[in-house]
This record gives C-alpha cells, sequence and structure tokens, in this order.
C-alpha cells in the first residue's frame, strides 16, 4: 500500500507538472497559422515507418548515426518493462498479456541487448561532447545530462533485476544477461542487500523516467515527444519546390514576425535536434557566412517564446510584434541562402529551412521593396526584357544567327506529335561562357538526328531568381507568360541544360498549368549514347571531374547520367570530387545569389574550386 501511495503521488505530480509545461507548448501550436499537412496519409505513415521509427536517415554519418540507432531503438524496446516497472507499483506480479512464458522470456533477452547496446550509443555519445577537440554537436551540458540519465536508467534496470535473482538464488540466464551480470556483481552483498539495491534502483529508474519526461519541453530533447509528429507532417512535394502564393487573396506577403509562422514551422522549432547536421555541407558555413541554420533555428525559437504572451492573448497583438529580420535576424543572415537544400536532406526530421528563409525575403522584397541594389536591377531585367541582365529581348536567340535551327513561331505544330522543345535559358542565351555549351548541344542534337526547336525571342526566364529571392510577383508574372506561350505550341517535351531551368519547368510550372516532362541534357545524352544514336571518336585523354549541381543532383538524383556520358568518352577518365553527389557543396550562385555581391566570407565558387583544383 505504501509504495502505491509514494507511486501516485510522484505520478501525480509529475504528470501535472508536464501538462503545466506542455500546455504552452500545445497553445502555440494551435494557435499558429494553418498549413494543409493533412493529405496523403498512406505516403505521410510508410515514412514516418521509414525515417522515424526506422532512423533511415541517420547512418548517413555512420558511427554516430548507429549509435543514435542503439539509443533510439533500444528506449523503443525498453519501454515495455519501464511501463512494467509503474505498475508494479499497484501490482507486484502483474506482466503484459502473453508475456507470462516463453515470449515474456525471449523480451527479457531482447531487452537486455539492446540495453546493452544503449550503453554502447551512451558512452560514445558522452566522449563526442566531452573530448578535447568538439565535434559538430559541440560541447552540450544538457546533452551530457540527458545522456547520464539514460545511463541511469538502463544500468538501474539491470540492478532492478540483478537484485531479484541473487534474493531467488537464481540464474537469470539465458534470458536476462544484462540482470546476471548485476547478480554477479551484488552477489557478494548477500540476499537482503542485493534485493534492497534493487528496490533502490527501481526508485531511481521511476524518479529518472518522470525527471526526463518532464526535461523534455523545456530543452533540444523536446524532439523525442515532437519528432515522430514532424516526420509524419513532413513536406511532400516535390523537393525544393516553393508553393504558390495567391497574390489576389493574400492581404500580406511573407513572413514579418512570429506571429506568421504556420504550425508545421512550429513544429520545425520544437524538432530540432541541434545536432549540427545541416552545418556540415553548407556551403555559408563553410565560407564563413552570418547563416547557421541550427542557430537560426534556435534564435526563431528564442523569439516565439518571447513573444508567448502576445501570440496567445486574447487579443490579437500581432502588430506589436518586434520584426524578425532586423530585430531577432540579421538581413545578412537571410541573404546569404544559397537554397542548395542540403541543411534538409540532412535532417533527420526534416525541418524545412529554406521555406522560411523565402518567406523572410518576400516579406522584406515585397511589403517593404528592401533588397540590394543589384538585386533591385536583376528585377527590372526580367521585368523589361526577361532575363536577369537586362539585355534586349530581340538578342535571346542572337546566338543562333546562321545555323539552321527551327523555331516554333516558324513550324506547324502537330498538337498530337510537337517538337521536343531546346530550353536554352538565359545563361545559355546571354552568357559567352554558357553559349558554348548551347552550341554543343545544338551539335550534338543534329548528329543524332534528334528532332528539336526552339522558341528563340518568345523563350522568358523561368523566374527561377525572382522565385528564390522573394519576389513571387515577378515569378508568377514570368511563369503564367512562359506557360501560356508552351501550351500554345502543345508542347509536352522539354529538354534544358540549366539546373535551375529544370527545376522551375519540372517541380513548379505544373501548379501554374504547365505539365512537361523535362529532361536534362546529360540525361539525353546518356540515351542517345546507349542506344547508339550518337557516337564519340575522338579521344580526349584527360581526367575530367564532375561537379554536381545542388537542383540538378540534390533536387532530381541526377548523378548517374552525366558520370555515364563522361564514361563513355574515349580517353576520359572520371575523377570524383572529394565531396560529391548528395554530399557535394554549392557553387554559390543558387537561391538568386548569382545576382548580389559576395562581400562576407570566403567567395563559395572560389571555396569550390581550391577543392577541384587541389585534385
Amino acid at each position: 500500500m505504501t509504495t502505491a501511495i509514494l507511486m501516485s503521488v510522484l505520478l501525480v505530480s509529475s504528470l501535472g507538472c508536464f501538462a503545466w509545461l506542455m500546455t504552452p507548448r500545445l497553445k502555440l501550436l494551435l494557435n499558429a497559422k494553418p498549413d494543409a499537412r493533412f493529405d496523403q496519409p498512406i505516403e505521410r505513415l510508410k515514412g514516418t515507418l521509414k525515417f522515424a521509427i526506422g532512423q533511415w536517415r541517420m547512418p548517413r554519418e555512420p558511427v554516430a548515426g548507429v549509435a543514435h540507432i542503439f539509443i533510439f531503438s533500444g528506449f523503443m524496446v525498453v519501454a515495455i518493462a519501464t511501463v512494467t516497472h509503474f505498475v508494479h507499483a499497484y501490482i507486484p506480479n502483474w506482466h503484459f498479456p502473453g508475456f507470462g512464458g516463453v515470449l515474456g522470456d525471449l523480451y527479457s533477452l531482447i531487452k537486455d541487448i539492446f540495453e546493452m547496446l544503449v550503453l554502447f550509443g551512451v558512452v560514445y555519445g558522452l566522449w563526442r561532447r566531452l573530448k578535447p577537440v568538439p565535434s559538430r554537436v559541440g560541447r552540450s551540458w544538457e546533452g551530457v545530462f540527458v545522456l547520464c540519465m539514460i545511463f541511469v536508467l538502463m544500468v538501474t534496470d539491470f540492478l532492478i533485476y540483478g537484485g531479484k535473482l541473487v534474493a531467488a538464488d537464481a540464474s537469470g540466464l539465458p534470458w536476462n544477461p544484462g540482470g546476471h551480470a548485476a547478480a554477479l556483481v551484488l552477489a557478494p552483498l548477500g540476499g537482503e542487500s542485493a534485493e534492497l539495491i534493487g528496490n533502490i534502483s527501481y526508485w531511481i529508474h521511476c524518479v529518472a523516467v518522470l525527471v526526463f519526461l518532464n526535461f523534455l519541453p523545456i530543452g533540444k530533447h523536446f524532439h523525442v515527444i515532437t519528432g515522430i509528429p514532424k516526420v509524419f507532417f513532413r513536406e511532400l512535394r516535390p523537393y525544393g519546390a516553393v508553393p504558390k502564393t495567391d497574390l489576389e487573396e493574400a492581404e500580406s506577403f511573407g513572413m514579418r514576425s512570429t506571429a506568421d509562422l504556420n504550425w508545421s514551422m512550429v513544429l520545425d522549432l520544437y524538432s530540432c535536434t541541434e545536432c549540427g547536421r545541416c552545418s556540415m555541407y553548407c556551403p555559408t558555413v563553410l565560407t564563413d557566412k552570418p547563416l547557421e541554420h541550427r542557430q537560426l533555428n534556435l534564435d526563431l525559437k528564442k523569439a516565439l517564446y518571447e513573444d508567448q504572451g502576445e501570440l496567445l492573448a486574447e487579443e490579437d497583438k500581432s502588430e506589436s510584434l518586434p520584426d524578425l529580420v532586423g530585430d531577432r535576424i540579421s538581413a545578412d543572415t537571410i541573404w546569404a541562402c544559397t537554397t542548395c537544400g542540403s541543411c534538409e536532406q540532412e535532417c533527420p526530421v526534416f525541418i524545412e529551412n529554406v521555406p522560411r528563409i523565402i518567406q523572410m525575403r518576400q516579406h522584406k522584397v515585397l511589403m517593404e521593396g528592401e533588397m540590394a541594389p543589384e538585386l533591385a536591377r536583376a528585377y527590372k531585367g526580367m521585368e523589361n526584357n526577361s532575363n536577369p541582365w537586362g539585355i534586349g529581348f530581340d538578342q535571346r536567340d542572337a546566338w543562333a544567327e546562321g545555323l539552321d535551327i527551327p523555331r516554333l513561331a516558324d513550324m506547324e505544330i502537330d498538337p498530337e506529335n510537337p517538337p521536343m522543345l531546346y530550353w536554352v535559358g538565359c545563361a545559355g542565351s546571354f552568357d559567352d561562357r554558357t553559349k558554348k555549351i548551347t552550341l554543343a548541344m545544338v551539335k550534338i542534337l543534329k548528329a543524332a538526328n534528334v528532332p528539336f526547336a526552339i522558341l528563340g525571342k518568345e523563350e522568358g526566364c523561368t523566374g527561377d531568381p525572382a522565385r528564390r529571392t522573394g519576389n513571387e510577383y515577378l515569378f508568377q508574372m514570368l511563369a503564367e507568360q512562359n506557360v501560356e506561350n508552351l501550351n500554345n505550341y502543345h508542347i509536352k517535351e522539354v529538354l534544358t541544360h540549366c539546373p535551375h531551368c529544370l527545376h522551375t519547368l519540372r517541380t513548379e510550372y505544373p501548379e501554374f498549368g504547365g505539365n512537361y516532362k523535362v529532361v536534362h541534357h546529360t540525361e539525353l545524352i546518356d540515351d542517345l549514347l546507349k542506344s547508339n544514336q550518337l557516337k564519340l571518336g575522338n579521344s580526349v585523354n584527360r581526367e575530367v571531374a564532375w561537379h554536381d549541381s545542388c537542383y540538378l543532383g540534390r533536387y532530381h538524383d541526377i548523378y548517374d547520367a552525366p558520370r555515364d556520358v563522361i564514361k563513355s568518352i574515349p580517353g576520359a577518365t572520371l575523377k570524383e570530387m572529394p565531396r560529391n553527389k548528395s554530399r557535394s557543396v554549392c557553387c554559390g550562385a543558387g537561391g538568386g545569389r548569382f545576382w548580389m555581391e559576395e562581400t562576407i566570407g570566403e567567395r563559395i565558387n572560389v571555396h569550390r574550386m581550391k577543392e577541384a583544383s587541389a585534385m
């Protein structure tokens, strides 16, 4: 009876404290702006089982990932024993239905094995945080505290069973090896002392569980509670696609204050594990820019908690809240991002960093008219001449003079069988270096007898730089013009060599009625080579390194085609960059950064070229 009373007092007080801590967190989540994340429940559930329960992304960092899997899976398995411990305060010999025989013995064996794996993971985690040269997780004393708590939980569980085994003069083998090991340690103390230590361990274990539970909502380990829901409500639209904004219905644009966070963004802030994976291949971190996504997440969460009173007030006080950009976050921080997506690809809980940055840019550009002067010039060029350089639109196909290249406007189009459109893009039309790629691609198409056509003067900028720098108005204007033009010609297949054009045409134009098969030129060349439509005779006899563009590789998983093309060239030897494929480092031009001066830290393109030149 005394045990039941003590446990009841412990449970009521600790669970009451937990409810008190969780209430404002839940209110902030429920009061945030809406976000449509309840679609495709089967797909969401499959992803949750794979990424949250199965920890699919963790082994991208093999040692640390496996250690985390040990700890996570151990907790999942030990949960049954933990519940059993609490019930034993009321019903001493209780067990889950079916766990009284062989199934219970089998569970005991599995539990002990997983608890040992947890201890291995905890020891490794402590070493990472306390070693002389800190790892990417840093010297987090909160992390050390939590790891010590987990260590206590595992050891006390062994001691609970060890004390019982010594008191009963029984062996824990083969089903309870951890308890058996604890019994060997306790046996010299005698049965009564061992049983006493087991009972003390029982209360330490139960108290530690409840202390740990109440610690979760106030620190970074809140992700233990929110991580699985976060993975379930992850973004399912194509990777890197920016959702369309209703320009006619919206009263304001972008994100000014914490009141503009939607509930999935709040869940992002709650779920950040502060593991630092987002920084490993982030070009802004590697080149000493002010943007570091883990810190941005912490700054936003701090602002959210500071604004809690106004956000939960009965009267709307959102207008009095401080601006995020300027008051809480420097403008240099949000403008540093190249939208390369490495942070999101590495994050084990799918935190969406890029959309928040784009929304903060939207507010600065559309609501306050604040932008870099060189970016304003690029906007003007896109608006007046449909290219960021502002070169006359009538010069877009000047590169094609005398090459006998068909224009769609000069052809009779069969709606059922239109030609493949070669989308040249702004750089391919106006930049002298990139025009070499355009001319080479035309040679390849003609050599392989591939029917194609270009838009010529009718082609316009896809609007990618405008959208990713926050000018959604300009992007939608360009997108609607291009889609109308392409649909008028009944285009079904588009070829492009620009990764940004490919991404915009393939993933973002469908929301504007533009549904096309969009192919990268390396994919087409690879197919032509494999089908013998294109044959290579000249030998180059040189090593070739391939830089994986973020928008081609990371966003569209196009890694093999360019490599297969290089391998098909007589005499060419593919030499991989040290950081390649999904772990490639950005060139620095994405996110509209191509059109802005890079004045802080090392230039990102220089950083990448140093790596290439050192090979």
